[in-house]
């Protein structure tokens, strides 16, 4: 019979040493504790009601039992903890964990998923960082933050003019251009107050421009300084801000069977709806880390629109036909997954990538 502590009841160091595996339910000052032995049977549950109750509880735990929690806040310091006692943790992925809950969502149901999502062996942890890795991984966070506040700021601006009959274009250049014309503008009938509004918005919407330059500036310095990031950068499309944020990421290429399955992990692939013989592929399942692979797709754009129709490259021609098949987005996130791939290679060797020579390039070479 299986036995189980709750509230603020202790747990006996017999079932302590009977268990295996923890799961540990992560808040900010409440945690909930779920123990499996080696069979998967749940030993006991605690719920514990401090940071310094859970510390505690974290250093009596014997060096072969297996800590399990989810992606969140504060997982990456406390795993570091379990690293440096001599513990193993495995942070898994909060959505993954959330395929294996029953029943409503709570503390307890959400210990007991982490349990079962342990045992699937189809799920990949996430990498623990150090701080330095940690330190990017912020940068990028703050950095991406900005952007996303200055594209608010500037969609505010053009609806609030939009409803005065002023009407704008997207882009950069056309609030650095148009907005301080129509502030010094005295015919166009707007009140000072808004006036004064939209002019505030524009000065908030320069300084994040600013913050961004810097913040990029900083991404590309700490590029120079890292080998492996110069490396990727010889990939068309891969600048110093996707290249510091594969490296920051911590991906571990040895984690995938092949290259696939790496696109695969930033949901790069289309996905699938498939019974018996009939195979159905989709749309791109969009799963995995959104941010970076929103900035393959980008800098994919960016190659797709520096191609000339003249060129004599056999990686132009063949990103030319994609261009013409497919439209410039599918292009796009062909082009995306194909550089994710030769991330991949890249990560697990020293070589730099070298682009497929002209034949005229190979005639040359040849006399």
């Amino acid at each position: 019979m299986k036995k189980h502590t709750t509230g603020n009841q202790s747990l006996s160091p017999s079932d302590l040493a009977a268990c295996t595996t923890v799961a540990a339910d992560l808040a900010k000052r409440v945690f909930q504790i779920a123990g499996e032995d080696a069979l998967g049977q749940v030993l006991y549950e605690e719920r514990i009601k401090s940071r310094e109750g859970f510390h505690a509880f974290l250093c009596k735990l014997e060096p072969h039992v297996v800590v399990l929690m989810e992606t969140g806040p504060g997982a990456q310091a406390w795993a570091r903890q379990l690293q440096d006692q001599g513990n193993l943790a495995r942070i898994l992925p909060a959505g993954r964990v959330a395929d294996h809950r029953s029943g409503a969502k709570n503390d307890r149901n959400d210990a007991h998923a982490i349990l079962r999502a342990g045992r699937d062996d189809r799920i990949s942890a996430v990498p623990i960082k150090n701080a330095a890795e940690l330190a990017m991984q912020a940068l990028h966070r703050i950095r991406q933050g900005c952007v996303r506040r200055r594209t608010a700021v500037g969609n505010q601006m053009r609806g609030l003019l939009l409803e005065h009959g002023v009407a704008m274009a997207q882009g950069e250049a056309a609030i650095i251009q148009k907005v301080p014309r129509v502030l010094e503008d005295a015919t166009q009938p707007l009140p000072d107050m808004f006036r004064e509004l939209i002019d505030e918005l524009l000065a908030e919407w320069c300084h994040l421009g600013e913050r961004i330059r810097g913040l990029t500036g900083r991404l590309e310095e700490a590029a120079k300084q890292d080998r492996t990031t110069m490396r990727l950068m010889t990939i068309r499309g891969v600048g110093p801000i996707i290249a510091t944020a594969i490296v920051a990421k911590q991906t571990r290429p040895e984690r995938f069977a092949d290259a696939r399955m790496f696109a695969a992990y930033f949901g790069l692939v289309p996905d699938q709806n498939s019974s018996g013989e009939r195979v159905r592929l989709g749309r791109m399942t969009k799963r995995g880390d959104s941010y970076i692979r929103s900035l393959a797709i980008q800098g994919a754009h960016a190659v797709l629109r520096q191609l000339r129709h003249d060129s004599d490259q056999p990686d132009d021609r063949r990103l030319l036909q994609w261009l013409n098949h497919l439209g410039s987005k599918k292009a796009a996130a062909g082009l995306a997954n194909r550089n994710l791939r030769i991330i991949w290679s890249l990560l697990q060797n020293d070589q730099t990538y070298r682009r497929e020579p002209s034949n005229r390039q190979e005639t040359a070479m040849s006399h």
